[in-house]
């Protein structure tokens, strides 16, 4: 059985990498966390937060390298 430890860094990973999660999560973090943040979940949140701009930009070349395999080419999707 996962503890809540684990259940809340699962839910930071799914934060990094799903954007329509990211934003539920940031627009009811309590609800999401199932209740009251601790410190450290506001914690958590505020570094995500400063780290969105770099993470997409990461998660877009990514997805560009997947879909062109690395060459470009793709006319413009990635």
């Amino acid at each position: 059985m996962p503890t809540k430890v684990d259940v809340r860094k699962q839910i930071l990973a799914k934060a990094l990498v799903d954007p329509r999660f990211r934003k539920k999560l940031f627009a009811k973090p309590e609800e999401v966390f199932g209740g009251k943040l601790t410190l450290q979940d506001k914690a958590a949140l505020e570094r995500i937060q400063k780290m969105l701009p770099s993470i997409d930009q990461i998660v877009s070349h990514l997805a560009g390298e997947v879909l062109c395999g690395g060459g470009g080419g793709c006319g413009g999707l990635a």
